[in-house]
């Protein structure tokens, strides 16, 4: 073992028994002004929206089911300060991500696990509106810790979409057995101390036999890091990155966690977990039915689990 893979797992372990103390107001419950919104969909179907899309967006423009969807899409495109700043001014490409997406959950999982959708970190709906473009009688629950995207979501969606706030400790306001599918895209990717308090929550609220689809940087995405410059950068953040993984082109250990915000019980690192952490961890919790590497946006891994009936 590395002397840079001991100091990271000292301070996990640390991490992870220091007392979490109050929960005092931050920036994800600070309210502010909206930003001017960006039109609506079909506004950016132009040449030039079209040319700076995404290869692995690019085949959802050849089906005329996604020109059409575009077409009568009614919900506004977010700022960039009300979508977390995904993908700057391509705001075709933004609408595009969350088809992607659904498209890859649809194929994770049964057609009736689309009923009651619960999207956890779905802030301003990127994925939720195509739930609700896709079926008239889905709905989809936000579960989000920005104040501002909560309201965001209850201004501008119809009675198809709902959000409600929550805080960086696990509860969702839901009755138990109310969600057929929670998603969660780069959700558990920045989650710590919380992991298994958050799975034990979106167990509560899943159905019998319903689905849960989440993202993670897995061992397979450390490999793809050199491509992924703002990934990379955040990760440079913690001093033990850089030496580990000069040392390491495999990533060395199930469970792997960087600081960027040290001083935020919030968004505040980055996890790495390893596909048999997955099935030993998580597979405590529920059926793991698939771990499918690169699926989301051809970088995170997809990890598919079922609620054990």
């Amino acid at each position: 073992m590395t002397s840079a893979l001991k100091r990271l797992i000292t301070n996990d372990r640390k991490r992870r028994h220091a007392p979490a103390g109050p929960h005092a107001p931050s920036w994800f419950e600070s309210h502010r002004s909206e930003g001017v919104l960006n039109g609506l969909p079909r506004d950016w179907l132009t040449d030039e929206q079209r040319g700076n899309v995404p290869a692995n967006f690019k085949r959802h423009l050849d089906d005329p089911q996604t020109i059409a969807a575009i077409q009568r899409d009614q919900t506004p495109i977010p700022a960039l300060d009300d979508r977390e700043g995904y993908f700057v001014k391509r705001h075709l490409s933004y609408w595009l991500s969350g088809l992607d997406d659904l498209r890859v959950v649809e194929s994770c999982v049964p057609r009736s696990a689309m009923k009651d959708v619960l999207d956890f970190g779905g802030a301003t709906g990127r994925f939720a509106r195509h739930v609700a473009l896709a079926d008239s009688a889905s709905t989809v629950t936000i579960a989000e810790l920005n104040v501002n995207h909560v309201q965001w979501v209850e201004r501008h969606f119809g009675p198809q979409v709902r959000a409600a706030k929550v805080s960086p400790y696990p509860h969702f306001p839901l009755a138990d057995g109310s969600m057929s599918l929670c998603v969660a895209f780069s959700v558990f990717t920045h989650i710590n101390a919380y992991e298994t308090g958050w799975l034990a929550e979106i167990h509560r609220v899943l159905i019998d036999d319903g689905y849960a689809v989440l993202t993670i940087h897995s061992e397979d995405t450390w490999t793809l890091l050199p491509t992924r410059k703002d990934l990379f950068a955040s990760l440079e953040m913690d001093h033990a990155f850089t030496p580990l993984y000069q040392a390491n082109p495999t990533m060395p250990g199930e469970r792997l966690v960087f600081d960027y915000n040290p001083g935020s019980i919030e968004h505040n690192c980055n996890v790495f977990l390893s596909s048999d952490y997955i099935r030993r961890v998580w597979g405590k919790w529920f059926e793991v039915v698939e771990i499918r590497p690169r699926a989301h946006h051809d970088f995170q891994t997809v990890v598919v689990l079922r609620k054990r009936g």
